[in-house]
């Protein structure tokens, strides 16, 4: 009775919540629209077009009006935390002398503070709405206690938008007076950053300052501004472990890029404490359903440097390699022996570091578990530190291996069981990676509670479900908005909000994909495909790629490669491969002699890749099963 009293409370004070915000929202823009109207919505229309040059020439041309424009917008775009206010802020230095815009923009920054106090202290607005989460998240890592200079800290990092600071701050027991002061002092320093980019445009506009000059005006102005950022962080907020191999600025550098990747995303982390009571290194476990699985994995234990084992293709890359590397995070070469790969987890894990592994090495295709191999129990008991398993949901929605890009949503974490050293001294490999399997083998589809309503969610779905189980024909499936369709025999499957095939024998994409692996199971034995490739060579250690042209070739006995250049030509059976790597739609690869072979089908047949690492699997399996 009290959860249901509680829960009824709730529901009542958010109807408040929005019935207190609608009313203040209307009365400001009534307000705006009385005594403004002719400025400020001319302006909003400039604004959402970019159009810095239109809206310049407009506060310039209405005078005193446009002071208080600058100093309104700005308010609302801290009241409503989603409005960007970096364009108000470079609009006002193109406008007015950098004093001035500061003076304007700082003016607004305390209306909306004000504001922002009123709504939470007064008409108990709950701030946990806006991103209170992620501040949180900080406030754990953080070494103050003090409210005040972690909003200080909060104010110079790019992420967190000022509002949200705001609804933190103001939700705290902080007077009035020194809430104020803090906001309207806190901002200072990015909106000079903002005014001083601002103030080069216009004179690269009006008096012909030279384009260098400009960019080198840019440029050091966010130096100086990230130099601030990382000075005070590394002085004030992050806690690192003694026994971290990762620089400190590298460090600084890797958590900035991960929460700008992560911005559209909400990190929801249930059981940490679980994680939290471990001293010492352990080894995280985890599926791996999507690109964000990592920065998920991360989230638990924020506070750590988790070093993360990865796929070494990244490594390659020319900035992010680079942070990999200094990071202190470990190659893998995808499914392929590597030795030197266990050697440094073993490393990693003597210094005193937790380490992140996704056993089973590679990108759900379907939303489903795959294939765990037994080494990984071996490897945890050879450890001996606890071994943590994790439960991701969502991820494999928001942004699937066959999908461009990510949707914004929230991703639910869960520690959902920690195996202790004692554990797994006591039980045989064989146990282990039966319990292992059973902790990782989370289904996206076996949910009854999915709610997306998002368009596309079909774009790229032909990648992965190549296959028609109606007509049995190949690559004749095309995608579109939430539709995939066949055009050789008109069948359509239409994803519903709970990613569920509407009106259809085939209920969703995972079970789509299992006809698939059905239908070709029916012929593994008569399995032969010739494909023209372009090919990349990466050898270890050298960033340059050597090209190759010719023809891959897979049956149910082997896969090769012959060259049409060269008289390069290798062969591998399927027993002596672990499997093939691929990406959707675009190219498949191996490695030969340690080297590392991206073959890249013609464009309009990349739908192949898919189908190959698919018939690859499908022959490992087959021979599992036998020698079973």
């Amino acid at each position: 009775e009290r959860n249901t009293f509680d829960m009824y409370g709730q529901a009542k004070n958010k109807v408040k919540e929005k019935i207190v915000i609608i009313c203040v929202a209307v009365i400001v823009l009534g307000l705006l629209a009385f005594f403004l109207g002719d400025v400020f919505f001319p302006f909003i229309k400039l604004e959402i077009a970019h159009d810095m040059e239109g809206a310049k020439a407009l506060l310039i041309s209405r005078g005193v009006i446009g002071f208080i424009t600058v100093s309104i917008i700005e308010a609302l775009q801290m009241v409503v935390i989603f409005i960007p206010a970096e364009f108000i802020q470079l609009t006002s230095g193109m406008a007015y002398p950098w004093w001035l815009a500061v003076i304007l923009c700082d003016v607004g920054v305390s209306l909306g503070a004000s504001i922002i106090y009123l709504l939470v202290n007064v008409f108990r607005f709950d701030a946990d709405v806006f991103k209170k989460g992620r501040i949180e998240e900080y406030e754990q890592r953080s070494k103050t206690k003090s409210t005040v200079i972690l909003m200080y800290l909060l104010f110079i990092m790019p992420i967190i938008p000022f509002g949200a600071i705001c609804y933190y701050g103001s939700s705290k027991k902080v007077p009035y007076p020194r809430y104020l002061l803090t906001c309207a002092t806190g901002v200072i320093p990015s909106i000079f950053t903002s005014i001083v980019m601002g103030t080069a445009i216009k004179e690269f506009i009006a008096n012909a300052l030279p384009i260098w000059a400009l960019i080198l005006i840019i440029v050091l102005a966010a130096a100086a501004l990230f130099t601030l950022l990382a000075i005070v962080l590394k002085r004030n907020f992050f806690r690192y472990d003694k026994n971290s191999p990762t620089p400190w600025f590298i460090m600084l550098c890797e958590k900035v890029l991960i929460n700008i990747i992560t911005r559209k995303m909400y990190f929801n982390v249930k059981n940490a404490e679980a994680v939290k009571k471990i001293d010492g290194p352990f080894i995280y476990l985890a599926a791996h359903h999507s690109w964000l699985d990592a920065m998920s994995v991360s989230k638990i234990t924020p506070e750590k440097n988790i070093i993360c084992v990865v796929n070494e293709y990244y490594f390659r890359l020319p900035i992010i390699g680079r942070i990999l590397q200094k990071a202190g995070h470990i190659k893998k070469k995808m499914f392929h022996p590597d030795i030197l790969c266990v050697k440094n987890i073993m490393r990693a894990v003597k210094a005193g570091n937790p380490v992140m592994l996704f056993p089973e090495g590679r990108l759900s295709t379907d939303g489903g578990p795959s294939y765990i191999d037994e080494k990984t129990a071996v490897l945890c008991k050879k450890l001996g530190v606890p071994v943590v398993i994790v439960e991701m949901k969502n991820n494999y929605f928001l942004s699937p291996k066959w999908r461009n890009g990510s949707y914004r949503g929230v991703c639910d974490v869960e520690v959902k069981r920690v195996i202790t050293p004692e554990e797994l001294e006591n039980t045989d490999s064989s146990e282990l990676i039966a319990e292992i399997r059973e902790g990782l083998s989370y289904n996206e589809f076996d949910r009854k509670d999915l709610s997306f309503w998002q368009k596309n969610k079909a774009k790229g779905l032909h990648g992965i479900l190549y296959l028609c189980p109606n007509c049995r024909k190949l690559y004749t499936n095309v995608s579109h908005g939430n539709t995939l369709e066949c055009t050789s025999c008109g069948k359509k499957y239409h994803i519903a909000e709970n990613y569920q095939f509407e009106e259809s024998d085939i209920p969703n994409i995972y079970e789509y994909y299992q006809k698939i692996k059905q239908i070709e199971k029916e012929n593994l034995s008569s399995v032969s495909l010739e494909i023209p490739v372009d090919v990349d060579i990466f050898k270890d250690g050298v960033r340059k790629k050597r090209k190759e042209k010719g023809v891959f070739r897979i049956d149910s006995e082997k896969v090769s490669f012959k060259s049409d250049i060269t008289d390069l030509y290798f062969e591998y059976s399927v027993d002596a491969l672990e499997g093939i790597a691929y990406s959707v739609d675009k190219e498949f690869e191996m490695y030969h002699n340690d080297e590392l072979y991206y073959f890249y089908p013609p464009k309009g047949e990349r739908t192949v890749c898919t189908r190959v690492a698919l018939l690859f699997e499908l022959m490992k399996e087959e021979r599992y099963e036998k020698g079973k």
